[in-house]
């Protein structure tokens, strides 16, 4: 006999499952539907977001009272033009400014990131925007699965930093709703802190048919294999996402290990944003979901073809909502039809970095995300850029709220280096108003005076 709580939680995942199983209804072919059709379902969505944010709202209401704008002002995705551009650091400034009241925040995932371009921030999600995020991961599956010859129970690890957001989405899921085993995804979790060669040891073990991690992860994880010439299972299929990969480590992994390798385009503020075909021309856009701006510095449109920065609108989730955000990646549009048949628009890849690795005294090579997760807990923290100087040496600049006791956050992130890096490693902390920017406008959270190089990693392995 279930108790009453028993029977609350069964009807809970039940009704899940029914959502979930509705969603992903058609997801795998939307892409290929005729561009119009996909255009009517995402001005759809920008009626219904828009008429959410500003019952909802706070920012959306003041701001759209303030500039004369009415809800019927907005009819399809170009309209969202009209509304200021926003960017990071007013979203982490004021999280609770963008956030709808329309339930309350315990009911909502609240999402952290460190911070890839050294601006750590949240969001809250909703339940619902969670399970059709995991709906819309159809998209892109469909040439995973499509690769492996199964669509269910094949293995997949993710090399990434403890909590990623990838673990806490699926277990978030799991907890939610029911998956008999037949319909499960076998996932190894490893972390990208440990040793390379402890984690090619858990990899071979596993023995996965996908492997996915961060871009330049796979630089650190390729060059080792191709240094040492390691035995290594090798999967199927590699996805990567969160950075770019390098073009030497892409032709390295797909040439030297004839592994295909496949990006993903998705942030936490907008989990979904574009996925890599078969073509390997460019970054299908989500487009009916997340509709997407490239504008130059003033924030005007530019034309297909010119590089620019990326401003998106999310339009599946009604917690944190985003519309018109400056999400700080370069990127074009691309003016040619990819032949596979799929008819969302196309994005130039972003740019693979190899200059921000991480040198320790004992000559191991480990990646950015060691760092900027010591950041990921200081809620207080508005920016943050670490520079190492040698293999025992950093100085960290930090930007925080007026608030936060600066002694104390000192004590901590000197405390984590150590912990982390071990005790030889010395840091010079100091608090700034700003982080300078590079001539594109971005921050670089990590520099290091120590990087290895990837380029020439295909030729040194045919040698």
């Amino acid at each position: 006999m279930l108790s009453t709580a028993e029977r609350e939680m069964l009807i809970t995942r039940l009704y899940w499952n029914t959502y979930l199983a509705y969603q992903m209804t058609g997801q795998s072919r939307l892409p290929f539907k005729p561009l119009k059709t996909i255009k009517r379902l995402q001005a759809w969505r920008v009626r219904r977001m828009v008429a959410h944010a500003y019952r909802t709202v706070p920012y959306y209401r003041e701001t759209m009272d303030r500039l004369g704008l009415k809800v019927k002002d907005f009819q399809n995705a170009e309209d969202l033009a009209k509304l200021p551009l926003i960017g990071p650091s007013q979203l982490q400034s004021d999280l609770d400014y963008f956030t709808s009241t329309a339930q309350p925040i315990s009911r909502y995932l609240r999402l952290h990131t460190g911070g890839s371009t050294g601006d750590p921030r949240s969001v809250y999600h909703t339940p619902g925007a969670i399970f059709q995020n995991a709906a819309h991961g159809e998209r892109e599956r469909y040439i995973i699965t499509s690769l492996i010859g199964k669509q269910f129970g094949y293995r997949e690890t993710v090399i990434a930093s403890p909590n990623c957001t990838a673990h806490k989405l699926q277990a978030f899921c799991q907890s939610q709703a029911l998956f008999p085993d037949r319909l499960r995804i076998n996932r190894q979790y490893i972390s990208l802190m440990d040793p390379t060669e402890e984690n090619i040891r858990l990899i071979n073990h596993f023995q996965p048919d996908v492997i996915q991690s961060y871009g330049s992860y796979l630089g650190i994880l390729f060059s080792y294999l191709a240094d040492t010439g390691e035995s290594f299972h090798r999967p199927k299929v590699i996805t990567f996402s969160s950075d770019g990969l390098a073009d030497s480590v892409r032709q390295l992994i797909q040439g030297q290990f004839g592994i295909p390798v496949f990006s993903t385009y998705q942030a936490n503020e907008a989990l979904k944003l574009g996925f890599e075909c078969e073509n390997h021309l460019g970054l299908h856009l989500n487009v009916d979901l997340y509709p997407l701006r490239i504008v130059d510095a003033t924030g005007q449109d530019l034309p297909v073809g010119e590089t620019g920065e990326v401003v998106f609108s999310n339009l599946v989730n009604p917690a944190t909502v985003l519309l018109n955000y400056r999400l700080g990646d370069l990127a074009a549009f691309l003016p040619e039809k990819c032949l596979c048949g799929r008819s969302l628009p196309m994005l130039s890849f972003t740019p693979g970095r190899t200059d921000d690795l991480i040198t320790l005294p004992s000559g191991r090579i480990i990646h950015p995300q060691a760092v900027r997760t010591i950041f990921t807990v200081e809620e207080q923290v508005w920016q943050y850029q670490i520079v190492q100087h040698s293999n025992t040496r950093f100085s960290i600049k930090i930007v925080t709220s007026k608030v936060v006791d600066r002694q104390k956050l000192k004590e901590r992130v000197a405390a984590k280096f150590a912990e982390r890096f071990g005790s030889e490693i010395s840091t010079d902390i100091s608090f700034v108003d700003s982080i300078d920017r590079t001539a594109s406008g971005k921050s670089r959270p990590v520099i290091s005076m120590t990087q290895k190089s990837f380029s020439g990693l295909a030729e040194k392995r045919e040698s």
